[in-house]
């Protein structure tokens, strides 16, 4: 009796045993399929974003072919028109092919902006212009006064009392941007009396078509209600380049030296830009960097002016990239007869801060 008892109680055991084990691998099975299914969505969720991924990559890859494409194509035909997002980084310009007359690219041509040192090319029209007179010669002599001495910015070596001839008076200006050789020359061409040629400067500029202009001194220093325009220092360039091409002999040039003293020209396009053989940079404060520049490739010359860049580089590579934009427009142009340039019907405003 006591042997069945204690195998009842044995097989009581072994049956509550398996039970056991029997609900533990139930209770497991579930957490394990549950994980099963989630690795299984995990898996599909990262192929489908490894697929997701791959295709972008190479949507990315197809555009920066078309990005290379496109940026070699305008490079090598034409540069975009204004109307298709052609910009410049600077506060106003004016683009003008001066073989047919035609305006190619105008950006606040209207907008009044200090000319900086821009100005001496208004000077140098006077200056030329008294040559072609008659009235002065290359060898006059220009008596350097204090006033002149005194003049600011950038300067040529000059000493007060000496007398220069007219011809280095030119270089100076031209090459050297200095600021007292034309107070010098102003001095002398006014009879002693700096305001008198500025009187002359301002009823030139009227001549020319400048409506926009005042100017207040002979040179560009920063002065009270001194300002110009895109447009209208186009016109002073278009006309002083086609009444004195021989300046650009001298505007051409990247050095001058007087009385020892070698000083260098600020237009950086000189031997750098095809074609660029002048014509002026400036610079002051209230504007930026200013520059009016001109080249020549093959039977075109173009006049590109820039107003308001942030520093000099900005001016280099923007007149360059102007220029460039320019000449890859000549090609598919036709001739007409040169004209002076006009203002345009539509202005294209752009703002900087």
């Amino acid at each position: 009796m006591s042997a069945f008892f204690d195998w009842n109680a044995r097989a009581a055991r072994l049956l509550c045993l398996t039970l056991a084990v029997l609900f533990l691998v139930s209770w497991q099975s579930a957490p394990v399929q549950a994980s099963s299914d989630t690795a299984h969505k995990k898996v599909h969720s990262v192929s489908k974003s490894s697929k997701s991924k791959h295709a972008v990559s190479e949507q990315a890859a197809s555009s920066g072919k078309r990005k290379r494409h496109g940026r070699h194509s305008r490079h090598a035909v034409a540069a975009p028109d204004a109307e298709s997002g052609f910009h410049l980084n600077v506060k106003a310009a004016y683009l003008l092919n001066l073989t047919n007359g035609k305006v190619y690219y105008t950006q606040n041509p209207d907008e009044r902006i200090p000319p900086a040192s821009i100005t001496k090319v208004l000077t140098l029209y006077l200056v030329r212009e008294a040559l072609a007179q008659g009235r002065i010669k290359e060898n006059t002599l220009i008596p350097v006064t204090a006033l002149a001495i005194r003049t600011g910015g950038s300067t040529m070596t000059l000493y007060k009392g000496e007398n220069v001839p007219l011809s280095e008076i030119i270089k100076g200006i031209s090459v050297v941007s200095a600021n007292n050789a034309c107070v010098a020359v102003a001095q002398y061409l006014g009879k002693g009396d700096t305001r008198r040629f500025v009187g002359q400067m301002n009823a030139t500029a009227r001549r020319l078509g400048m409506s926009r202009s005042v100017f207040r001194n002979p040179n560009g220093l920063p002065a009270s209600g001194q300002f110009s325009t895109a447009h209208d220092i186009a016109c002073l360039s278009s006309a002083y380049l086609k009444r004195f091409p021989e300046s650009l002999a001298i505007h051409s040039m990247t050095t001058h030296t007087y009385n020892g003293v070698t000083h260098h020209n600020a237009n950086s396009l000189l031997g750098r830009v095809e074609g660029v053989d002048g014509l002026k940079t400036g610079f002051v404060c209230a504007s930026g960097y200013n520059i009016t520049a001109t080249a020549k490739r093959g039977n075109t010359r173009l006049v590109a002016v820039l107003l308001g860049a942030r520093n000099p580089i900005i001016r280099e590579v923007e007149a360059t990239r102007l220029l460039d934009y320019g000449f890859a427009r000549t090609a598919s142009d036709t001739s007409a007869p040169a004209v002076e340039p006009s203002r345009p019907h539509h202005r294209k405003s752009h703002k900087h801060a």
